[in-house]
Protein backbone atom coordinates (compact mmCIF):
# COMPACT_ATOMS: atom_id res chain seq x y z
CA UNK A 1 0.00 0.00 0.00
CA UNK A 2 2.65 2.40 1.13
CA UNK A 3 4.11 2.19 -3.14
CA UNK A 4 0.66 2.83 -4.09
CA UNK A 5 0.15 5.92 -2.43
CA UNK A 6 3.35 7.54 -2.79
CA UNK A 7 3.08 6.83 -6.66
CA UNK A 8 -0.58 8.28 -6.25
CA UNK A 9 0.41 11.12 -4.46
CA UNK A 10 3.65 12.11 -6.49
CA UNK A 11 6.16 12.70 -3.75
CA UNK A 12 9.53 11.62 -3.48
CA UNK A 13 11.18 11.65 -0.06
CA UNK A 14 8.21 10.02 2.50
CA UNK A 15 7.03 7.19 3.96
CA UNK A 16 3.19 6.31 3.57
CA UNK A 17 1.99 5.24 7.20
CA UNK A 18 -1.70 4.99 7.14
CA UNK A 19 -4.83 6.16 5.10
CA UNK A 20 -8.02 6.95 6.30
CA UNK A 21 -11.18 8.55 5.53
CA UNK A 22 -11.91 11.36 8.27
CA UNK A 23 -15.43 12.45 8.70
CA UNK A 24 -16.77 14.72 10.94
CA UNK A 25 -19.32 16.71 12.06
CA UNK A 26 -16.64 19.61 12.42
CA UNK A 27 -15.94 19.08 8.49
CA UNK A 28 -17.88 20.28 5.50
CA UNK A 29 -16.90 16.95 3.63
CA UNK A 30 -15.22 14.12 4.60
CA UNK A 31 -11.27 14.08 3.61
CA UNK A 32 -8.91 11.44 3.03
CA UNK A 33 -6.05 11.74 5.41
CA UNK A 34 -3.05 10.24 4.25
CA UNK A 35 -0.38 10.09 7.41
CA UNK A 36 2.87 10.62 6.44
CA UNK A 37 7.01 10.53 7.28
CA UNK A 38 10.05 11.83 6.02
CA UNK A 39 12.82 9.02 5.10
CA UNK A 40 14.98 8.74 7.78
CA UNK A 41 18.33 10.34 6.99
CA UNK A 42 16.52 12.27 4.97
CA UNK A 43 16.18 14.94 7.45
CA UNK A 44 16.72 18.91 6.45
CA UNK A 45 17.09 22.40 8.12
CA UNK A 46 14.24 24.43 6.80
CA UNK A 47 16.36 27.73 6.44
CA UNK A 48 19.49 26.44 4.82
CA UNK A 49 18.54 22.75 3.48
CA UNK A 50 21.57 21.14 5.18
CA UNK A 51 21.47 17.60 6.26
CA UNK A 52 21.12 17.49 10.10
CA UNK A 53 20.88 15.16 13.08
CA UNK A 54 17.56 14.77 14.33
CA UNK A 55 17.17 16.39 17.74
CA UNK A 56 13.31 15.29 18.67
CA UNK A 57 9.93 14.96 17.05
CA UNK A 58 8.89 18.30 17.53
CA UNK A 59 5.95 19.64 19.11
CA UNK A 60 2.93 18.46 17.30
CA UNK A 61 1.09 16.98 13.70
CA UNK A 62 0.89 19.70 10.60
CA UNK A 63 -1.52 18.91 7.69
CA UNK A 64 -0.85 19.99 4.26
CA UNK A 65 -3.93 20.25 1.42
CA UNK A 66 -2.73 18.21 -1.50
CA UNK A 67 -4.66 17.56 -4.84
CA UNK A 68 -7.68 16.00 -4.61
CA UNK A 69 -8.77 12.63 -5.67
CA UNK A 70 -11.49 12.94 -7.78
CA UNK A 71 -14.01 14.73 -5.44
CA UNK A 72 -12.06 13.70 -2.23
CA UNK A 73 -10.19 16.55 -0.93
CA UNK A 74 -6.46 15.27 0.08
CA UNK A 75 -4.60 16.35 3.20
CA UNK A 76 -0.94 14.43 3.95
CA UNK A 77 -0.84 14.47 8.32
CA UNK A 78 2.67 14.36 9.26
CA UNK A 79 4.37 15.07 12.86
CA UNK A 80 6.90 17.74 12.84
CA UNK A 81 10.66 16.83 13.83
CA UNK A 82 13.48 18.98 14.75
CA UNK A 83 16.89 18.84 13.71
CA UNK A 84 20.08 20.45 15.11
CA UNK A 85 22.01 22.03 12.21
CA UNK A 86 25.24 23.77 13.18
CA UNK A 87 24.61 26.81 11.65
CA UNK A 88 20.78 27.92 12.39
CA UNK A 89 20.54 25.76 15.63
CA UNK A 90 17.38 23.70 16.23
CA UNK A 91 14.63 24.17 13.86
CA UNK A 92 11.75 22.71 12.32
CA UNK A 93 12.96 19.93 9.94
CA UNK A 94 12.14 20.37 6.48
CA UNK A 95 9.18 18.19 4.50
CA UNK A 96 10.14 17.41 0.89
CA UNK A 97 6.66 17.66 0.00
CA UNK A 98 6.08 21.70 1.57
CA UNK A 99 7.90 24.99 1.20
CA UNK A 100 8.57 25.84 4.95
CA UNK A 101 5.76 28.27 6.29
CA UNK A 102 2.99 26.85 3.52
CA UNK A 103 0.53 24.67 4.44
CA UNK A 104 -0.35 23.32 0.95
CA UNK A 105 1.93 20.49 -0.69
CA UNK A 106 4.25 21.91 -3.94
CA UNK A 107 1.92 19.64 -6.39
CA UNK A 108 -1.19 21.88 -5.34
CA UNK A 109 0.90 25.43 -5.43
CA UNK A 110 1.86 24.09 -8.82
CA UNK A 111 -1.84 23.17 -10.26
CA UNK A 112 -3.14 26.72 -8.27
CA UNK A 113 -0.56 28.37 -10.47
CA UNK A 114 -1.01 26.85 -13.34
CA UNK A 115 -4.92 27.00 -13.60
CA UNK A 116 -3.87 30.70 -13.05
CA UNK A 117 -2.34 31.10 -16.00
CA UNK A 118 -5.33 30.14 -17.64
CA UNK A 119 -8.32 31.26 -15.52
CA UNK A 120 -9.15 33.98 -13.24
CA UNK A 121 -8.57 34.31 -9.41
CA UNK A 122 -12.10 33.30 -8.51
CA UNK A 123 -12.53 30.52 -10.49
CA UNK A 124 -9.13 28.97 -9.77
CA UNK A 125 -10.19 29.53 -6.23
CA UNK A 126 -13.52 28.19 -6.18
CA UNK A 127 -12.40 25.01 -8.30
CA UNK A 128 -9.49 24.10 -5.57
CA UNK A 129 -11.92 24.80 -2.72
CA UNK A 130 -9.45 27.83 -1.63
CA UNK A 131 -9.76 31.47 -0.23
CA UNK A 132 -8.92 33.95 -3.20
CA UNK A 133 -6.55 35.41 -1.32
CA UNK A 134 -5.11 32.04 -0.55
CA UNK A 135 -5.10 31.41 -4.65
CA UNK A 136 -2.76 34.23 -5.14
CA UNK A 137 -0.86 33.82 -2.49
CA UNK A 138 -0.01 30.75 -3.89
CA UNK A 139 0.59 32.00 -7.03
CA UNK A 140 2.81 34.39 -5.73
CA UNK A 141 4.99 32.35 -3.84
CA UNK A 142 5.60 29.73 -6.73
CA UNK A 143 6.14 33.18 -9.54
CA UNK A 144 9.07 33.32 -6.78
CA UNK A 145 10.61 29.87 -6.83
CA UNK A 146 10.49 29.96 -10.53
CA UNK A 147 12.64 33.14 -10.73
CA UNK A 148 14.87 32.23 -8.59
CA UNK A 149 15.76 28.73 -10.41
CA UNK A 150 15.62 30.66 -14.04
CA UNK A 151 18.58 32.01 -15.52
CA UNK A 152 18.82 35.28 -15.81
CA UNK A 153 17.64 36.69 -19.23
CA UNK A 154 20.34 39.67 -19.33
Amino acid sequence: MNSLFKRLLNVKGMVVEDVRVADSPLRPEPVLEVRVRPHAGMLRCSRCGRRCPGYDRGGGVRRWRHQDFGCWRVELVAMMPRVDCPGCGVVVAAMPWAEPGSRFTRDFEAECAWLMTVANQKTVSGFLRVAWRTAGRIAHRVAGRLKETMPSPF
